[in-house]
């Protein structure tokens, strides 16, 4: 990623405030990308997959590849965070929080593992459970934060909060289409999204 430094009116030796360098990638940003775009790929697989049958209860291969989508987004969040990009105040918030809610959507998935139904989980597995929406929601926050923030550019600067978008869609979806509809519009937004912003990472690991 180049910098570009514009001089000043006062002293062309110095740059000015607005034109100061932004905060570099970690050198682990193309694994973050790689990890997002194969947890969102193979979460949107297993869901086509797996289908109408969610419906019935808990799937292994959607419950597997959806600990990997949270991997993946986990990832992306760290990085948000080490890059700032939802700025160096008050915004890192929101990505902290995510790093705190992420994990518990990870263990429920884990946990879920011996139940038949969501309806059979113990009050504490149900009160876990709540970390998977928020989580949700926090991404759109999350992207809203890096849209305003505008420390990332190009396409990167927007994909975050089209991802965002993916729970509110994917339920406006099943509200109106019904359940097999939202499974193939969840797994278009997830791959146009998701995956699309692993893969620019993956190529071109800068911001």
């Amino acid at each position: 990623m180049s910098v570009h430094i514009t001089p000043s009116n006062v002293n062309p030796q110095e740059p000015t405030a607005a034109s100061a360098p932004a905060v570099a990638a970690p050198p682990w940003t193309r694994t973050a990308g790689v990890l997002l775009a194969v947890g969102a790929a193979a979460w949107a697989a297993g869901t086509v997959i797996v289908g109408d049958d969610i419906q019935r209860g808990i799937q292994t291969l959607d419950t597997l590849t959806g600990m990997l989508f949270v991997a993946g987004v986990f990832g992306f969040v760290a990085l948000v965070l080490a890059t700032r990009a939802t700025g160096a105040g008050w915004g890192r918030i929101i990505p902290a929080g995510l790093l705190v809610s992420l994990p518990g959507a990870f263990l429920l998935n884990v946990l879920s593992f011996g139940y038949a139904t969501h309806d059979d989980f113990p009050l504490w597995l149900m009160i876990l459970d709540a970390c998977w929406p928020l989580s949700m929601l926090g991404m759109l926050v999350l992207g809203i934060a890096v849209a305003v923030t505008g420390r990332y550019r190009g396409a990167l600067r927007w994909l975050p909060l089209l991802a965002g978008l993916w729970f509110p869609v994917t339920m406006v979806a099943q509200i109106f289409a019904g359940s097999t509809a939202s499974v193939w519009v969840s797994a278009a937004w997830l791959l146009a999204t998701h995956a699309h912003t692993g893969v620019r990472l993956a190529l071109r690991p800068a911001v």
